[in-house]
């Protein structure tokens, strides 16, 4: 505990505790010195006897417990019985009185704080291993905070909602999150986390007040100048401000993301198919367009923020899009391609809905995207709908509904920044695909077929090695004794060694040099990068090739040595002999 929070518990006790110590002492002061100055029985000699101040107060403290050993240290005189009658009333309602204070302090919501917080700042101090920051606990880090658990990544979380925290700590996760109820604008509390700590590898700031985000991330840039921050902003004047100050910074807009997954699905469904199917999303499979809709008239239902970047989006396109919007200062811009109202089914029909190929419903009610959805199904069954789903609890009713894709602004950043911080490889790999999509669509499909043979259409893992001492032993060690070990020797089957794992690595880095779908002849040096897509069940087996140093030497030699020390020196005899 730091000296200030010391101080601030203490201040609080001694405060809220000042008024019931200073009745309790003046009462008892007072019972005593009476029971000292009240004339006891006279003694053998006939002289009038008096209570001494240590035995008037062992008789006071014997009582206040309800013990009860009688009447010390000698028979007392009426007088004394009738002032410790009095002494016992008083001091019983006294201590009632500071009991009751005492109780009250304990729901002392500025107490609990400071205890939390205490606790809190203790817990993230004695962590071994590195974590992130995560401000705010809504849908979005949720999301996040599940798939950074799965990837083995720590975490502790900052939220001003307290009902959020406890929902946090009802989470199964494999490693305990801590939590803290505070607003994370605090700079204080950015140190309770350990933001200064070595082991505080980034800040994620995920909550909806675009205030709040760009107050901690400049509060985070100050206090650690070479943290790598990632902040969620809708806003454009808000980014401006937040990319301003500098560093290893980044910021993700989801609408801005959906529109570019939008133009995706349009223009180049191979590629957005490859991501679903990527980022695990349960309905995507190598095999199927998600959207095979190039031609055709759109319907936007909304000109809000995301619909503003989904317009312009699309219209860089040259795509026909109309959009319905009930407010008139939201169109002024687009007055020609805007039909003025609720999208209702009249005004959806104004905008040519039995004609158009595909819907989006992108408002912030997710009710209202439902039902407009809902009711152009009945109108145009062949409609492509797209729905925006505001709320992560609304989830059941989303994919109970007819509709074609879901884009959910907190699943999307979630994916993107776990994308971020466990495979950042994945972006020169989709830069990659889209100049084949534009120069060699057949080495695309060529690609698009690889990762169905060899990974299959299951959720896969995509997971980012380092040839390190850390993270690929076995192979760090080779290395060191200046062995040859070529990529295609780490992705082996161990129990076939002719045979290879079902993965596929995408990405390798060394230094700046990247290459996109490496070959199996590259050979390995200390300090790359290796960015690997396997089916889940295959995990544990390549961790082996690069772990664990018999298995690397049986998958480089062909040769299954004797394990253990004894085994060996007997082979060794034999070689001799």
């Amino acid at each position: 505990m730091s000296a200030s929070q010391l101080d601030r518990v203490s201040f609080i006790v001694l405060r809220h505790m000042r008024a019931p110590i200073i009745v309790l002492v003046c009462v008892y002061a007072i019972c005593i010195f009476g029971m000292v100055m009240v004339p006891g029985l006279p003694d053998a000699n006939g002289q009038t006897t008096y209570m001494s101040f240590f035995h008037a107060y062992y008789f006071l403290a014997y009582t206040a417990t309800t013990t009860g050993f009688g009447e010390l240290p000698g028979e007392f005189s009426n007088a004394q019985r009738m002032w410790a009658v009095v002494c016992l009333y008083v001091s019983v309602v006294t201590w009632l009185y500071a009991v009751g204070k005492i109780i009250t302090l304990f729901r002392n919501p500025h107490l609990l704080s400071a205890i939390n917080e205490t606790r809190f700042a203790r817990a993230v101090a004695k962590k071994k291993q590195d974590y992130f920051i995560v401000c705010g606990f809504g849908d979005t880090a949720s999301l996040l905070l599940r798939g950074l658990d799965d990837a083995g990544l720590s975490s502790v979380v900052i939220e001003l909602d307290d009902e959020r925290i406890k929902a946090l700590e009802l989470r199964d996760y494999k490693s305990k999150v801590l939590g803290l109820c505070a607003d994370a604008t605090e700079p204080r509390f950015l140190l309770d986390a350990g933001i200064e700590s070595e082991k505080c590898v980034g800040v994620l700031i995920l909550s909806n007040d675009e205030d709040a985000n760009l107050k901690v991330a400049v509060s985070a840039r100050i206090l650690r100048p070479d943290l790598k921050i990632i902040c969620r902003s809708t806003s454009t004047e808000n980014e401006v401000e937040i990319l301003a100050i500098g560093g290893d910074i980044h910021v993700v807009d989801p609408f801005r993301v959906f529109a570019s997954y939008l133009s995706m699905m349009i223009y180049n469904p191979t590629i957005q198919m490859i991501s679903e199917w990527i980022s695990g999303s349960p309905s995507a499979v190598l095999d199927h367009n998600i959207c095979p809709l190039k031609g055709g008239k759109w319907i936007l239902c909304g000109h809000g923020r995301m619909g503003r970047i989904v317009f312009k989006k699309l219209s860089e396109k040259q795509i026909d899009i109309t959009v319905v919007e009930p407010r008139v200062e939201n169109i002024k811009d687009i007055v020609e391609h805007a039909v003025l109202g609720r999208a209702n089914l009249e005004n959806l029909e104004k905008a040519g809905l039995k004609d158009c190929v595909g819907l989006i419903a992108g408002t912030d009610n997710d009710t209202f995207n439902l039902s407009m959805v809902h009711q152009a199904n009945r109108v145009n069954p062949a409609l492509f709908s797209m729905v925006r789903q505001n709320k992560h609890s609304n989830e059941i009713l989303f994919k109970r509904a007819n509709v074609d894709y879901i884009m959910q602004p907190s699943l999307i950043i979630a994916r993107m920044v776990l994308f971020m911080l466990t495979a950042p490889l994945l972006k020169p790999f989709f830069s990659h695909l889209r100049f084949l999509y534009e120069n060699a669509p057949s080495k695309l499909a060529d690609i698009t077929n690889r990762l169905a043979a060899e990974v299959g259409d299951e959720s896969p893992m995509v997971v980012t090695y380092n040839v390190t001492q850390k993270s690929a032993a076995a192979v760090y060690k080779e290395l060191f004794k200046q062995t040859e070990v070529k990529l295609g020797d780490i992705c082996r089957d161990p129990a076939i060694q002719t045979d290879f794992l079902n993965l596929v690595p995408l990405v390798h880095r060394r230094g700046k040099t990247i290459k996109v779908l490496p070959p199996n002849d590259l050979v390995l040096m200390a300090e790359d990068e290796l960015l690997v897509c396997m089916r889940s069940d295959q995990k544990v087996q390549f961790e082996a090739n690069i772990n664990n140093t018999h298995t690397l030497e049986y998958l480089l030699t062909g040769a299954d040595r004797p394990k253990g020390h004894f085994f060996r020196w007997l082979e060794k005899k034999e070689s001799v002999l």
